[in-house]
This record gives C-alpha cells, structure tokens and sequence, in this order.
C-alpha cells in the first residue's frame, strides 16, 4: 500500500509539471508553439531552429529570427542555406553589409548555390553596384542557364542603364522561361502604359491570369481604361483592387476621383472611398484635398475648407489646396 502511495504521488507530480511545462505556451499562435516544443525535445536540431526563424522572418519579428538562425550556424555551421536565410533577416534590418557577408559565406560552403547568388546579385543592384550585379549574374547563368529569375534581374539592370531594347528583350526571355513570371508582365504591361499603347492591356491581363487577385496589377489595368476612356471598365478593375484590399489607397483614389467628373457626379460616394483611403493613411495631402473637391461638389463648403486647410497643413503650398480655397472664398462671398 505504501508502495502504491509512493507512486500515485509520482505520477501526481509528473502531472504537474506537465501542466506547467504547457502553461509555456499558452498565448502562442498553434503553429508558433509547435515549434517551441520542438525545440525544447530537441535543442540540438539545427533545422528547427531554421524552421522557427523562417516564422519570425514571416511575421516580421526580426531580432528573434537572427537569435535562430545565429544558433542554428553553431550546430551546423556547414549548411549554405542557413546562411541564405540569415541573410534575408539581416536585409529585413537593412543591414546590408552582414547580408552581403552571409551570402558569400553561403557560396563558400555550397559552390553551386544558386539561390544564394541572385540574391547577392539582387542586393547588389539595390546598392547600385551594378558591375558586381552583373558579375554575378553571369556565374548564376554559367552553372544554370535556365533561370528566368537571373533574366529579371537583368532586365531590371538594363532599365538602369536605359538599354530600352535589352530591357525589353530580357523581360522577354524570361516570361519564355517562366510564363508565370508576374513581375515580368508587369514592367512590360508599364512600359507599354507610359505609351498608352493597348499593348499594356494584354501583358496586365495575361498577369492577372497568373495572379487574379493581384491589386497593383487591378489598379494598373484601371488606369489604362481610365486614361482610354473606358471608364466603366476603369471602375470594375478599381473596385474589384478594392474588394480585394479595402485599403488599397491608388484604387481607392483613382475610383474616387472617376466619381468627381461631372458626367458620373457619384459624390456622396466619392467622398466614402477618400475617406476610406484617409483612414488608411491619414498623412497623404492629396487624400484630403480630393474629399474637399467632393464636400465642394456637394456645396458642403465647410467641410471642403477643412479639407483643404488639413491639406494644406500636410504639404505646404500644394497648389489644388490653394486654388480649391480661392475658389470656396468667391463662393461663400
């Protein structure tokens, strides 16, 4: 009996501090905590280190994911794509300098790493450093010449040199690579916008069929009926950005500003969307100073004239506000 009692009192323990030892992750998102347990059983598993770091990095909490991936490296310190991700922590900081230093660490340890060198090839043309781009591009190319990813980088590179025709025929080459390449379509659906030639319109389409939800792309296309004089499309493309992110300012914006032209006079609702998008950011003057044109359209003069005061306070001399409260003072006079 009293050995019976020793081990009830074993197991009541063993309870215990399994309900303690849960209490740990309580408040934890599900997949978050997941992780924690794992690495509580295994604290010498580099890879779910990784793994949580990757979490963090997702969800932007930076510092923590450093923390990871730092101790992911001295259980293993050989592994290229730890490197790689510390790398993209580092970059989230701006500090792109260890970035720099993690991707050549991640070359060294894996040769023919070649996500590691269009990254470092990327980080390079965002520091303008466009000989050392293109260097390393080019030993990307050399143990892959499939690789529509280096081809954009490329074509983004050849845009900074004002090489239009190489440009062009790169952004090209890769959407021959990889048909689902978005940001392909894009410069070209852009380029061809600037020229307000209709070719635009095919390249943002074929990208929406890659990506139907894509509100860039929605308000891009927007713009090119809009400028076209195909306004109800504009709108459809406007608001289906907007169904898609209410807080989407350039679609909210744009549609607003398609319901102040007198022919479609929708000022109630012009005013619903700047406001929306004011509520989005509340520290854009031309936010304001558009929602005052809609109060003026609606002759609620009071409201227009705070407007474009608020305006006016956001952006010193900006010039609609200006000339929107001369136009209230000959009004109200």
């Amino acid at each position: 009996m009293k050995h019976l009692t020793t081990l009830l009192l074993v197991v009541l323990a063993l309870g215990f501090f399994g309900c303690q030892s849960n209490k740990k992750y309580e408040g934890m998102p599900k997949e978050l905590a997941a992780l924690c347990k794992q690495i509580d059983k295994h604290p010498k598993n580099a890879e779910f280190y990784y793994q949580r770091a990757d979490y963090y990095y997702f969800h932007k909490n930076i510092d923590k994911g450093i923390a990871d991936m730092q101790q992911a490296i001295k259980l293993q310190p050989d592994s290229s794509k730890y490197y790689v991700k510390l790398s993209d922590l580092y970059f989230a900081q701006h500090e792109t300098d260890l970035a720099e230093e993690m991707l050549q660490k991640a070359i060294s340890k894996q040769k023919d790493n070649n996500e590691a060198r269009l990254k470092l090839a990327e980080l390079y043309f965002h520091q303008h450093m466009l000989n050392d781009c293109s260097k390393t591009l080019e030993e990307a190319l050399a143990l892959q010449k499939y690789n529509p990813k280096a081809y954009l980088i490329k074509a983004f590179m050849l845009k900074e040199q004002q090489d239009t025709v190489g440009y062009l025929r790169m952004l090209q080459l890769v959407i021959d690579q990889d048909p689902k390449e978005v940001k392909a379509y894009l410069e070209l659906g852009y380029f061809y916008q600037q020229k307000m030639d209709p070719l635009a319109i095919s390249y943002y389409e074929n990208a929406l069929n890659v990506d139907p939800q894509n509100v860039e792309i929605l308000t891009n296309l927007g713009k090119m009926h809009q400028d076209m004089g195909e306004i109800e499309k504009a709108e459809q493309r406007y608001q289906a950005a907007i169904d898609v992110d209410p807080t989407y300012i350039p679609a909210l914006n744009n549609l607003g500003y398609i319901y102040l032209d007198d022919e479609v006079a929708r000022y109630d609702d012009a005013v619903k969307l700047f406001t929306q998008a004011i509520k989005a950011n509340p520290n854009l003057a031309y936010l304001y100073c558009n929602r005052g044109l809609a109060y003026e359209s609606l002759e609620k003069y009071d409201l227009a004239r705070k407007d474009y005061e608020k305006s006016l306070k956001l952006h010193t001399n900006f010039e609609p506000a200006i000339l929107g409260l001369n136009r209230l003072d000959k009004k109200q006079k």
